[in-house]
């Protein structure tokens, strides 16, 4: 096994192999037997609390027999970015909220001597990855030895090819890449390039939360009894020239906290994307101390409330509207039922195919007062003439009637017993 590696080697190391393989044609190796006499032993690679949404898979693969489940907690590509001592207590707190959900197969991370694990240390015979950032060409170094999955931890309805399906040395190499619907298969299908790995359309896991009931309004990260209306603001982080442009902080940052302020009598959650910080740096907008300051003031509002890290469907559950600039929750907030206020600037990213199709359920602004127009008249008054659109679109997003976990694990077993998927 490759010895583990300081960090900034590491990362190093990382650039220098992407760069030479960016030169030679891609073989992907044929992927290995699964065994036979004992469970399946299925590892999830995991990096972000706040993107996490496969728990309902990880239930599925424990009532299943013939399945063995484990952790392998790493860091992202931000998180490696971090000053040492910062990215010790990251992975740390990273570890215990994943150790929480399926027991430690083992650590990518070691956070004592500030050093990475290679990729043998994964001992699985299928691992599901949770995203690129921090692991973009762990499927190559992985093809061969063990069977690599991938669920978007997103739902994609962003136009971004490149970031969904197109990274030339994590999706290609993949055994498995389970995606949300047939309109996003046949986007990769039509895709030009390296031919795309083996698809299977089975639904968004994340999705499956909703099959179970709704979660009371007692519960979740709220200031206020449950009888009082509920705004969750969603701030996106890309803000600067090189992301997707679809955050909008610089203008709704404040507005969204002058809304609070103004009306006492309903209560408000902050939910930032995890790379919010970066993202206002990176813009010039806001440097840590400012962004520190301004969850401080959030949180410190009688009405308000500040959630980061983890889980968030009990908080869009019990919740009565969304505010938001990002791509994902557009998709992931609309089978509550609730409005959703999407907020745009000039530039940004545009939706894709599948993300146009939801479009028509979305109150569109991109100023100061159109969100202050729409707050009043659809959050205050109730007054909500999107609502039969919503719910068309939210039909889109479960299109088989089963949890897509379920699927998921279907597809598990028949590849391990005999089928023409291998």
């Amino acid at each position: 096994m490759a010895p583990a590696l300081p960090v900034p080697l590491a990362r190093a190391a990382a650039l220098a192999r992407r760069a030479a393989w960016s030169l030679g044609p891609l073989r992907v190796p044929p992927p290995p037997p699964l065994p036979r006499g004992r469970p399946i032993r299925v590892g999830f690679v995991v990096c972000e609390p706040g993107k996490w949404g496969l728990g309902s898979l990880v239930a599925a693969l424990d009532a299943t027999p013939g399945f063995e489940v484990r952790m392998y907690p790493a860091l992202s590509d931000a998180g490696l970015r971090l000053p040492r001592a910062r990215r010790a207590a990251t992975f740390r707190e990273n570890r215990a909220y994943f150790g929480d959900i399926a027991p430690i197969g083992a650590d990518l991370y070691d956070p004592a001597t500030d050093r990475m694990a290679p990729p043998g240390t994964i001992g699985c015979d299928i691992a599901f990855l949770q995203q690129p950032w921090g692991m973009r060409d762990l499927p190559r170094r992985l093809a061969g030895r063990l069977r690599t999955a991938y669920v978007h931890y997103g739902m994609p309805v962003i136009a971004n090819d490149w970031m969904q399906f197109g990274l030339r040395d994590f999706h290609p190499w993949l055994w498995r890449h389970f995606v949300p619907t047939e309109t996003h298969a046949a986007a990769m299908a039509a895709r030009p390039g390296p031919r795309p790995p083996h698809v299977v359309v089975t639904g968004h896991p994340k999705f499956d939360a909703y099959l179970a009931p709704a979660p009371a309004r007692e519960t979740g990260p709220w200031p206020g009894p449950p009888g009082r209306r509920r705004v969750i603001f969603a701030p996106h982080h890309g803000l600067d020239a090189g992301s997707l442009g679809l955050g909008t902080f610089a203008w709704s940052g404040e507005a969204m906290l002058e809304l609070a302020r103004a009306h006492p009598d309903i209560d408000f959650l902050l939910r930032p994307h995890p790379l919010m910080e970066t993202g206002l740096a990176r813009a010039g907008l806001m440097d840590p101390a400012g962004w520190a300051a301004y969850r401080r003031g959030w949180a410190a509002l009688p009405n308000g409330a500040l959630s980061e890290g983890g889980g968030y469907m009990a908080a869009f559950r019990t919740s009565d509207a969304l505010v938001t600039d990002s791509g994902s929750f557009l998709a992931e907030y609309l089978p509550t039922g609730c409005p959703v206020i999407r907020l745009e600037r000039e530039g940004a990213a545009p939706l894709n195919t599948f993300g146009e199709s939801l479009a028509p359920g979305f109150y569109r602004t991109d100023t100061r007062a159109g969100l202050a127009r729409f707050f009043e008249r659809v959050v205050r008054r109730g007054d909500d003439p999107l609502a039969p659109a919503r719910a068309a679109a939210a039909a889109r997003l479960t299109p088989f009637a089963r949890p897509a976990a379920e699927t998921i694990v279907e597809n598990l077993l028949v590849s391990r017993d005999g089928s023409r998927c291998d």
